[in-house]
This record gives C-alpha cells, sequence and structure tokens, in this order.
C-alpha cells in the first residue's frame, strides 16, 4: 500500500493536468478578487470571503474536468488494470487514487485561498473578522478546504462510473452545478440549514458564513463522513468489475 500510494503521488505531481488546473485555478481566483479590492466599503476579511466564495465557483468547472483525467484517465490508459495485474488489491488501488485525488483538491484550495488571504489583508489590512485570525481564516481554510474535498468527491464517484472521458467532464460538470444550484435558494432559510449543515455542499455556503467551533467542528465531521461514503460506494462499485 506504501509503496502504491508513492507511485499515485508521483504521479499526480508529475502530471501537467495538476499543475495546470491549479495554476488556473488560483489565477482565475485571485483575478476576481482583484475587483473588491478597490472598494472602500469592503474590509481585508470581506475580500479574503469572496475570494473563497469566488474559489467554490470556479471549483464547480474545474474539478470535474481534474477529476475526469485523474479518474477516468486511468482507466482508458489501462493504469488501474497495470495496477491490478501487478498483484495491488482493489482496495488498496482505489484507497491510493482516493487518497491522491483529495490531496489534489486540497492543495487547490489551500494554495488558492492562502493566496486570496494574502493579497486581501496585505493591502486592505487585517480587519473585519471578530475572534481570533486563528480561527477566522487559518482554521477556516483548512476546514473549508476539506469540505471542497468532500464535495468533489461526488466527480471521483461518477467518474469511476463513467468510462469515457468526455461523458465523464460533462456529467461532473452537471453534477456540481446542479448541486450548488439546489442549494442556492434555500441557504438563506433556516428550516434549510438544519439540514444543509450536515452535507458537504451545504457546508460551502455556510462555513464562510460561520467559522464557530461548532460548525468547524460539525464542517471536518461531516466532510470525512462524505469522503467515507464516497470511498465506500466506488469500492462496492470497483471490485467485482470486470476490467478491460
Amino acid at each position: 500500500m506504501k509503496n502504491l500510494f508513492k507511485w499515485e503521488l508521483k504521479q499526480t505531481l508529475s502530471s501537467k493536468v495538476f499543475w495546470g488546473i491549479g495554476i488556473a485555478l488560483t489565477a482565475a481566483t485571485v483575478l476576481m478578487t482583484l475587483m473588491p479590492l478597490s472598494e472602500d466599503k469592503y474590509t481585508g476579511f470581506d475580500v479574503f470571503i469572496h475570494g473563497c466564495n469566488n474559489f467554490n465557483s470556479f471549483v464547480i468547472f474545474f474539478i470535474g474536468i481534474f477529476s475526469a483525467i485523474h479518474v477516468t484517465g486511468a482507466f482508458e490508459e489501462r493504469k488501474i488494470q497495470a495496477a491490478v495485474m501487478a498483484g495491488n488489491s482493489r482496495f488498496s488501488i482505489l484507497l491510493a487514487k482516493l487518497i491522491s485525488f483529495s490531496f489534489s483538491i486540497a492543495a487547490f484550495s489551500i494554495a488558492t485561498m492562502t493566496s486570496c488571504a494574502v493579497l486581501a489583508f496585505s493591502v486592505k489590512g487585517m480587519e473585519g473578522f471578530n475572534g481570533s485570525f486563528l480561527r477566522e481564516v487559518v482554521m477556516r481554510i483548512a476546514v473549508y478546504s476539506l469540505v471542497e474535498v468532500s464535495f468533489s468527491s461526488v466527480c471521483f464517484f461518477i467518474s469511476m462510473i463513467v468510462k469515457n472521458l468526455g461523458a465523464s467532464v460533462m456529467v461532473n460538470l452537471v453534477a456540481l452545478l446542479g448541486l450548488n444550484c439546489a442549494v442556492q435558494p434555500l441557504i438563506d432559510k433556516q428550516w434549510a440549514q438544519d439540514i444543509l449543515k450536515f452535507t458537504p455542499v451545504g457546508q460551502t455556503f455556510m462555513l464562510l458564513a460561520d467559522a464557530s467551533t461548532k460548525n468547524l467542528v460539525i464542517s471536518a465531521a461531516v466532510s470525512l463522513l462524505g469522503l467515507t461514503v464516497t470511498m465506500a460506494l466506488s469500492f462496492i462499485k470497483f471490485r467485482k468489475e470486470e476490467l478491460k
């Protein structure tokens, strides 16, 4: 398992797709974050939150592509089949793939939101947040990255099912866009918040407004549960699948 994970991580870090999407996500988000910097009504913290929200919007369009190439592409290029033929268990292969996928999304998230934070607070000053910088900014970035990983894992499962690269990209886009659009009109309603706070997609909205210790814990727990469910469903699909 250790060698399999090292191989998977090496493949990820040497991939042009990983670096290309990471740079594109960060650049697009930072460029959008420049817009409110010129307006006096926004504090540094407001601009930072604006950047995080922009990142979540771009995730919908970029992560479906990354997931399709990372997972569906591995089937098309017969990398998964080769790993099975080499004697690795299907569970180990799937876990290594999910870990490398999660690492990638977390890296995109942390790099982008940290860039937004540096830009916002260096230009507008350390103002606008209540409580400690550690909780309001550092912990928010860490937990929000985990939320994005869990939210994006929907694409991981879809890419396990849809074995055509182009179709996988399209289905991933529709799935993330559909989830995001379904939640947006509900997020301001209290009864909906009581439900949505226990879902990764709900926390992509709620964590931007509430970084209390309670919600940070809920967000982290919900995200880890979401990843566990993704792993379980993917393994059920993969364990007896005929590899061609």
